[in-house]
């Protein structure tokens, strides 16, 4: 049976081998038509986007990773955990909001008579940077906080400043948490389909979309996810190689805290509250005030399905996700590594949800033709995309999981005559409880969030969270959009703090310095 991981891991490999060779298979009669008025607008904007994007989450979680990470000011202990709150806001909720706040009608600049507003590139660019900064923050705390003690300890002592040990020290040795941070950040915006369009903004994401449901042109979509991917594949290799060639230190004692003092500790708390409230607070309250101002008018008739289809679908991936992960990693186990494909099947979390979901469904529709089944709009097909995209997400916890796990073990139930099965499920499976949990937790949560390839799978008529807050934005009712998008936001926050809790466990508490 050792063929079944590999084929397991193949299936999931195979949408995205079949964007790859688009161009082997299946003809595109728009080609020229998107290469010379398409192509050159959705490229620019796609680097725009990251070029206002990436740089300011970068400055915006570094930021606050070195202060939570190096020094003790007024609420910080509040901060400390906070700060990763932006990643319960889907990226198209953060921007709607924004939009309904600071767009051309919005409430906020009405009322004040701003002389801006944020419906075009650069406030979008702005509002993703406040979304997605916590993947630079988390990293970063994370690096600052240990593994850097001793030389930052001989910096202070030598006589060196705050921002002299960060620059000179600090932020080259944060340098690989940091870049993959920045990393998770571009993916993020590459992913994206709901706030770029809604502002307008023409990204590869939005050319897929428009190839597929404007054009009618698969092969065009295919062509520009092929184009997406190489991409991200560059980006990967990359990172990789950034990694590879970064120093580590071995040190886990735990940074020792400076305690600001005076206008310092009042400029650090206000930085971290002034971050946290663009990010989270103010579109989480703002969504709030929409959903308690409409009250009775909230559309029950079409939110409570919407949470029925979500925790549906999710439940249903979440199983299947957890399934293959769990035989692909004992696989792996037990093959002490060497079934290299089974990495190579989690590559599905670094692509766009858009360059999945046509993968997905023109492997549906060659499948479809050869056997006669209809694959296209099944729940089935959606949940094998989920499993596609969140296969890395289950697998981590997973992995990790098993390798604590001793392998002394099985082999000690080997030799009392169990199977390779019963010593998975009675040795095993039952040490991986937490780890399954969190993998759960993990997947459910992304589930809900995800838009681009629900949007172009789900099945006829179906509409989940994600999907009716879209929907309701779209034409502008914001009443239809508050209490999913709340919705949406509890269903991340358990998981991130969950998260945050795991990530900070280890060295303890820092220390405090009484010399600022």
């Amino acid at each position: 049976m050792k063929w079944v991981p590999r084929l397991l891991a193949l299936l999931l490999l195979a949408p995205l081998l079949v964007v790859l060779t688009a161009p082997l298979h299946t003809p595109a009669g728009e080609w020229n038509f998107v290469v010379r008025g398409l192509l050159g607008d959705h490229l620019r904007d796609t680097g725009l986007l990251l070029l206002v994007t990436v740089p300011l989450a970068l400055a915006l979680g570094t930021t606050a990773a070195w202060l939570i990470g190096a020094f003790d000011f007024g609420g910080r202990a509040f901060f400390r955990w906070a700060l990763v709150l932006p990643l319960a806001l889907p990226t198209y909720i953060s921007a709607i909001t924004y939009a309904a706040l600071l767009g051309p009608t919005g409430s906020i600049k009405l009322a004040l008579h701003l002389p801006f507003d944020v419906m075009n590139l650069p406030g979008l660019g702005c509002v993703l940077a406040f979304a997605l900064f916590p993947y630079v923050y988390l990293p970063a705390r994370a690096a600052f906080s240990t593994g850097m003690a001793p030389q930052l300890d001989a910096a202070r002592m030598l006589g060196g400043g705050a921002m002299r040990r960060f620059l000179r020290v600090a932020a080259p040795m944060a340098r690989p948490a940091i870049a993959g941070g920045s990393f998770l950040v571009i993916m993020e915006v590459l992913n994206d389909y709901g706030a770029v369009k809604y502002y307008g903004v023409r990204t590869l994401t939005a050319g897929i979309f428009r190839a597929w449901g404007g054009l009618y042109d698969v092969g065009s979509a295919l062509r520009l996810g092929a184009l997406l991917l190489l991409l991200v594949l560059m980006l990967l290799w990359f990172e990789g190689r950034a990694r590879s060639r970064a120093m580590h230190t071995t040190t886990h004692r735990t940074v020792v805290r400076v305690r600001l003092k005076g206008i310092h500790a009042a400029a650090a708390t206000i930085f971290c509250a002034l971050v946290l409230g663009a990010g989270f607070l103010l579109p989480v309250v703002a969504i709030l005030h929409d959903a308690l101002r409409t009250g009775p008018a909230t559309p029950w008739n079409d939110v409570l399905p919407a949470i029925r289809n979500t925790l549906l679908v999710g439940t249903l991936a979440a199983v299947a996700t957890l399934t293959i992960a769990v035989m692909l990693a004992f696989a792996e186990r037990r093959q002490r590594g060497r079934l290299r494909i089974a990495r190579w099947a989690g590559l599905g979390y670094a692509v766009p949800g858009a360059v999945i979901a046509i993968g997905v469904m023109s492997l549906a529709g060659w499948t479809g033709e050869f056997t006669g089944m209809v694959l296209i709009g099944t729940m089935g097909l959606l949940v094998y995309a989920y499993a596609v995209r969140f296969l890395a997400l289950a697998g981590q916890p997973l992995r990790a999981g098993l390798t604590q796990q001793s392998i002394e073990l099985d082999d000690s139930a080997r030799l009392l005559g169990a199977t390779t099965l019963r010593t998975f499920l009675h040795v095993n499976l039952p040490l991986l409880r937490p780890a399954l949990l969190a993998a759960a937790l993990l997947v459910l949560m992304e589930v809900v969030k995800e838009l681009p390839l629900t949007l172009i799978l789900r099945p006829f008529d179906l509409d989940t969270l994600s999907t009716q807050v879209f929907e309701q934005a779209r034409i502008e009712q914001w009443a239809g959009a508050a209490v999913p998008s709340l919705l949406i936001v509890a269903c991340g926050l358990v998981p991130l703090i969950a998260l945050d809790r795991v990530l900070d466990k280890g060295p303890g508490h820092t220390a405090r310095h009484p010399h600022p």
